[in-house]
C-alpha cells in the first residue's frame, strides 16, 4: 500500500528545509569598526608577542605564553572576519576575544605593573562596545 502525501503537507516539509534569510550586503559601521579595531590590535599584538618573548630568550615558559597568544590572536582575526561576514557564531568569538584583552591587560597591569598595555584595554574595550552594539547584533542575527 502506498502513501501519499497532501499538498499542504508537502508544503510544511519544504518550508523547513529552506536556507536562512539573505543578509543585508554592507556590515554595519558598528562591526566595521569592531572588526577594523579586532584586526589591527591582533595583528600587532601577535608580532608584539613574538618580538617581546624573543627579547628575553625563548624559554619553555615563552614559548607556552606565544602558543596561547598566538592562538588567541588568530582567534580574534577569523572572529573579526566571520562577523563582517554575518557569523553568529563569530561574533561570539569576536566578544570572547575583546573580554580576553580586558582580562589579559588587567593581569598586565595589575601583576606585571605594565602601564605600556592600557591601550589594549582600551581597544579591547571598544571592540567589545561595538560588537554589542544594537546594530552588530542584528547584522549577525543574534
Amino acid at each position: 500500500m502506498t502513501t501519499t502525501h497532501s499538498a499542504p503537507e508537502r508544503a510544511t516539509l519544504d518550508s523547513t528545509f529552506t536556507t536562512p534569510a539573505a543578509r543585508p550586503g554592507r556590515p554595519p559601521a558598528t562591526a566595521i569598526a569592531a572588526g577594523a579595531l579586532t584586526l589591527l590590535v591582533a595583528g600587532f599584538g601577535a608580532y608584539g608577542a613574538v618580538y617581546f618573548t624573543g627579547l628575553d630568550g625563548f624559554t619553555d615558559l615563552g614559548l607556552t605564553f606565544l602558543v596561547a597568544y598566538e592562538f588567541l590572536s588568530v582567534l580574534g582575526i577569523v572572529s573579526a572576519i566571520g562577523t563582517l561576514r554575518g557569523r553568529p557564531l563569530a561574533h561570539a568569538g569576536l566578544v570572547l576575544y575583546a573580554t580576553w584583552m580586558q582580562v589579559f591587560t588587567a593581569f598586565k597591569v595589575g601583576y606585571i605593573h605594565e602601564t605600556q598595555a592600557i591601550p589594549f584595554a582600551v581597544v579591547g574595550l571598544a571592540v567589545l562596545v561595538l560588537s554589542l552594539a544594537p546594530a552588530t547584533r542584528r547584522f549577525v542575527g543574534r
